[in-house]
Order: C-alpha cells, then structure tokens, then sequence
C-alpha cells in the first residue's frame, strides 16, 4: 500500500501551478496547454520510502470530491529516488476550462488508488489579473454553451448563476476621462471592439461586436443626460420594426426668430459642415404660409473641430431654445410634440396639413393629433409625411 508524502514546501510548488497556468495563457500569442509539476515522497504502509526505481503514475481530474467521472487523465512512468519524484502532467492537451470551476486531483501508482483526492487551490495572483494583462489566442478553439458554438480562441466568459442576483456574465468599467486632443475616436470606452486584419486596417470583413439575446433583447444602451444612448458614425440598416423611432436631422436656425422645440419649422436650404462632411439641414420657424418640414424636437450642441467633435460625439441634444444660427435637431417622422396654433380647437383625431392648416380629412395632411395640449401647450402628434 503507497502514501504520498508532501512537504510544507511540496504543497507550495503543488498549489501554485494555478498562477503559472494563468501567466502562461495569458503571455503567448498561441493556444498553449497547461503543464502541471508535481513533487512529493512515497511511502510504504508502514510509513518508510519505497524502493528506487520506476512506477506508473496516472493523474486524474476531477470536478467532485468523490465518485464522478474523470474530466481529465494522464499517465507518466515517474523515476523515485529515496522515495522523492518529481513529475510532470498535463503538457500536451488538458482543457483549461477544466478549471473554471472546483477541481480534484486523484492519484494511482502502479494501479493503486490513493485517497482522499487533492483539492486543487489557487494561490493569491491566481484570482485576477495585474493592469495590462492580455488574452492572446490565434488557435481556433471549440468552447461550447447554450447551444452556442465556437465561442472563441482568445477569451471565454460566462455567468452559470441563473438565479436574479446573478449578475453578469462580463462587466467592464473605464474611469478615464475623455479630452480635447485624443487621438482617435476609440481610445476611451469601457469596451472596445475592433475588427482588424494583419497590417491594421479596418477590412477584415467580420464584425466588431456580436450581440444576441435568446430569450429577451439583444443590446440595452442609455445615454447620460441628453447625450444619444447611442452614436453612428456611418450608415444604419434595420432589418425589422424600428419601434418608438422618429426621424430627425440635425439642422440649423438661419431664421432671424428664436426657435423653441415643439415649433414648425420650414426648410430654407442645406450647407455641408466642413469638419463633419455632412449635410446640415438650414430651416427657420414656420411662419403663416409656410411648408411645413418638421417639428423642433430639441436645441443641440456641436463640437468645434473634427478631432475633438468625433471623440466628443459631435452634436449632441441639450437643453433651451434655439437662437439664430445655433443648431436644432428637427422631427419629420413620428411621435414628436408640437405647438400648434390652434390648440384649443386641435383636438385627437384632427390632421394638420403641409401649410399648417387643420382639417378633417386624411388627404394633404402631414400629421394627426395624439393627444390634448399639456400645461405646456405642447400636444404629442404623428408626423407621417
């Protein structure tokens, strides 16, 4: 009958391949299998060391303290020396997944069972990681979970704690502060995504960021006070119902009156902003006769350089009236809601034509009333040109 004997010093070497197991996955730029050492002295039954010489030592991993299936298996021939060796497993093909949850060593020699089995614990450094540790995998590797396949070579997370106070299955937090003079859009978020080919350029083809929910939404965003819950810097496709959406365009009050969100606008014309590159709308309020284009849904701010306008999102929605030359985001789809001159006599139901005038009919109009006006005098409408 064996025992294994381990040292106070034994049991360090023992319990700190967790943190190399750590370093090494994180330091290389491929997919690299955990090596594990394993050090100790044999005994006999009566306590004294076995005979030199060469014994079959299989490993076996286990997520139970008892009983189970194995999750992983090994065997090496281990030369013993005054009942000292010194072995090695798990070189070539052990899962680290294996350890992403309690884990058991059990040993055999030369067919024999040792008990009890070995709870593997972590050492301190094993349970985060330092400022600028990265994940590095350029090797396929197969992660499997909720019927979701190739999860990813670099880096795996998930949360397996159904319950409502689960949490999350990965949460990022940055408390950098963005300034004036950063170097490209993307240098401050709590999560980046890029999608990048061998020389660094932006044309892999693949996408940045891949969300999906299977039971409920797919990606919650919101803004902080009046900046956008979200921001495109390009082209938007919409494969499905856009709900809740209302059209707008940012424009420009060329007028010479002041315009407050909920009034008719009218366009006068469209100029390109020369940091932006885009077209912004020129509009006035409407006055009596006027084509009506939209509803002022809100006053707007704007950066003052292309640098520092991208980092900062450019326009951005805030608060007061629009005064001459300042910029104004106009509603020209959907619920918006709008001043109307006629408040007392526009009741729901009614249509408001293109030059401002209410009628009864659907022909010609440009919006329907939703609702009666509030203490405001704004009343909610549908702008359906």
């Amino acid at each position: 009958m064996f025992r294994v004997f381990v040292s106070a010093r034994i049991r360090e070497i023992v319990l700190a391949f967790l943190p190399l197991l750590a370093l090494v996955l994180i330091g290389c730029s491929s997919f690299v299998y955990p090596a594990f050492s394993h050090q100790g002295k044999l005994l006999d039954s009566s306590g004294n060391p076995v005979a030199d010489g060469s014994y079959s030592v299989m490993y076996r991993l286990y997520h139970v303290s008892s009983g189970g299936t194995a999750v992983y298996t090994d065997t090496n021939t281990v030369n013993i020396t005054d009942g000292y060796f010194n072995s090695e497993f798990g070189a070539s093909d052990v899962d680290p997944k294996i350890f992403s949850e309690q884990t058991w060593l059990e040993i055999s020699v030369n067919g024999e069972t040792l008990t009890p089995r070995q709870f593997l614990r972590g050492a301190p450094y094993a349970s985060g990681l330092v400022a600028g540790s990265a994940a590095i995998g350029s090797q396929p590797v197969t992660y499997t979970y909720s019927a979701l396949n190739n999860l990813g070579s670099a880096f795996f997370a998930a949360n397996t704690d159904s319950s409502a106070a689960g949490g999350s299955g990965l949460t990022a937090v940055t408390t950098a502060q963005l300034t004036g003079g950063s170097a490209y859009k993307t240098d401050v978020a709590a999560v980046r995504g890029l999608a990048v080919d061998s020389d660094s350029s932006f044309s892999t083809g693949s996408y940045a960021g891949i969300f999906v929910s299977q039971d409920y939404r797919g990606l919650y965003a919101d803004g902080g006070g009046t900046y956008f819950a979200a921001y495109f810097n390009g082209n938007i496709f919409v494969s499905g119902a856009c709900s809740g959406c209302a059209l707008a365009l940012t424009s420009q009050n060329v007028g010479s009156s002041v315009i407050e969100p909920g009034d008719f606008v009218t366009a006068v014309g469209v100029e390109v902003d020369p940091d932006y590159d885009i077209p912004i709308l020129q509009v006035r309020q409407a006055a009596a006769g006027d084509t009506i284009l939209g509803v002022a849904a809100s006053a707007m701010s704007r950066g003052n350089d292309r640098e520092n306008a991208l980092t900062q999102l450019g326009y951005e929605m805030t608060d007061g009236v629009i005064n001459q030359n300042g910029y104004v985001l106009v509603a020209m789809e959907g619920l918006v809601q709008a001043r109307l001159p006629q408040a007392s006599t526009l009741k729901p139901g009614a249509f408001i034509t293109a030059a401002g005038a209410a009628t009864l009919s659907i022909d010609n109009s440009i919006a329907q009333v939703m609702s009666e006006a509030d203490e405001n005098g704004l009343q909610w409408i549908l702008l359906n040109r």
